[in-house]
């Protein structure tokens, strides 16, 4: 969560994460990084020693045919990262039964292994993962998180393969990243994925103009990020500010149209706007109860609930008064978030299940997975719709410490981060302390970690 020492998924080469204001990261079944409150999520990984070979053999081919070619134009770059961790259980919270069964809790650590290669118009980006946990074996995956060759053509450029599509302005939240949503805040995510892609791009001296067709004959995927859409993309220099609008299609949502804004006031401000309306959304559905008032499902109750005329909209600042000091803060609407209620209904069938634990009637087992099933409701950037968010940052030398907070007011949950970081010439060091709080019964209170005690190390060639 927010690109301080470690929650940051790095806006530059030499930070932690990948491009951008923040850390992006999407839904752990379809890619390797963790949600805002998920470090760790138990998912399948079929053949896993053949994904890292093939990645691995990619890499080779890329490398052998830039040199048949001109070393002289071949560009690399390698980035290896490791990140352990240590959390403190909430016992209050009534999930906390099932937490390690959901891959949370206890000691636990990540790396990555990312190797970029430019040559000409070819591009591709491939990675060697791994997740750790005291008292578990090993994990280990690799992926071809890009792959793509572009070119340009009667003035006009042209894009086709696997590339990151990422749009607009803002910190916590970006809304018109419409082909590709993140999580923007999480503790050090994997490198993001690239989806299959055609782009046409238009250039003009202050704008831009980008039509893309992603996930071409896909139609509507089991998950929205591999659904086939056509987007449209609008830049536009004007002055001191920068313009967005982007509209979207797919069979999923239908129409997707917004526009956002950041403008420079002066040496020391900075305001930006966004605000995304698509016809059709979709949200993850928390169970308040269970069919036939049963205590407890037979599988997994998850599902989601549809809704027309969805609206996300951000605004925020960052202030620069001089000396190396930053200050961000952020309100957002995230429509995918939950509500207070929501939250309440959740905690209370969490607490009736808790209950069950000891019964001789009832399985210990289908307990904690009904328990582990509901854990899937912190899945998602933002856990209620409404979020507040400032940041306070200090640059010194090497040095940056960090402060943040992320408050929801509809519930009174709280997510604290302090951080700090060193960046050196090849190398960053980052540390710090996630703490999650908040008034009884908000969704932060209820989630089974009370803080995570981190560390980071990146060796970049």
């Amino acid at each position: 969560m927010a690109s301080d020492a470690a929650s940051s998924a790095a806006l530059e080469p030499g930070e932690a994460g990948s491009s951008g204001a923040a850390a992006p990261l999407l839904l752990a079944d379809h890619q390797p990084g963790r949600r805002v409150l998920q470090p760790d999520v138990h998912h399948p990984a079929p053949a896993r020693w053949t994904v890292v070979r093939t990645a691995a053999a990619a890499a080779l081919a890329l490398l052998g045919s830039a040199r048949a070619l001109d070393l002289s134009d071949l560009d690399l770059a390698v980035r290896i990262w490791t990140a352990p961790e240590a959390s403190r259980s909430n016992q209050d919270s009534p999930f906390a039964p099932a937490a390690r069964l959901a891959g949370l809790g206890g000691e636990r650590g990540r790396g990555e292994a990312d190797l970029r290669v430019r040559h000409g118009g070819l591009g591709a980006e491939m990675s060697a993962r791994s997740t750790a946990r005291r008292g578990e074996e090993l994990r280990t995956s690799g992926l071809v998180n890009e792959l793509f060759y572009e070119a340009d053509l009667l003035g006009q450029h042209f894009t086709i393969g696997k590339k990151v599509a990422s749009w607009d302005v803002g910190f916590g939240l970006r809304p018109l990243d419409v082909v590709q949503q993140a999580d923007r805040r999480a503790l050090h995510p994997f490198a993001l994925e690239g989806v299959p892609l055609v782009t046409w791009e238009l250039f003009g001296e202050s704008w831009a103009v980008t039509l893309l067709y992603a996930n071409p004959l896909r139609g509507r995927a089991p998950a929205p990020r591999d659904d086939e859409s056509v987007a449209l993309h609008y830049y536009q220099r004007l002055g001191s500010a920068d313009l967005h609008a982007v509209g979207r299609y797919s069979r999923r949502t239908r129409l997707q149209a917004g526009a956002s804004t950041a403008v420079v006031l002066g040496d020391a401000l900075e305001l930006h706007a966004s605000s995304r309306y698509q016809r059709h959304g979709e949200r993850f559905a928390m169970p308040a109860s269970l069919a036939g008032g049963a205590p407890l499902a037979a599988s997994e109750p998850r599902a989601t609930t549809a809704s027309a005329d969805v609206l996300a909209a951000l605004l925020g600042f960052t202030l620069t008064p001089g000396l190396g000091l930053s200050v961000v803060g952020e309100a957002w609407l995230d429509p995918a978030g939950g509500t207070a209620g929501e939250w309440s209904a959740l905690g209370a069938l969490a607490e009736r299940q808790r209950a069950l634990l000891g019964d001789p009637a009832v399985p210990s087992a289908a307990v904690l997975a009904n328990l582990a099933w509901e854990l899937r409701a912190f899945d998602r950037p933002s856990l209620l719709r409404e979020n507040l968010f400032l940041r306070v940052s200090w640059k010194k030398d090497r040095f940056e410490p960090t402060a943040d907070v992320l408050y929801t007011p509809a519930d009174g949950g709280f997510v604290a981060t302090a951080a700090v970081a060193y960046q050196g010439e090849r190398t960053r060091l980052d540390g710090g302390l996630r703490l999650f709080g908040g008034r009884a019964g908000s969704a932060y209170r209820l989630f089974p970690e009370s803080a995570i005690l981190y560390a980071a190390l990146q060796v970049f060639f």
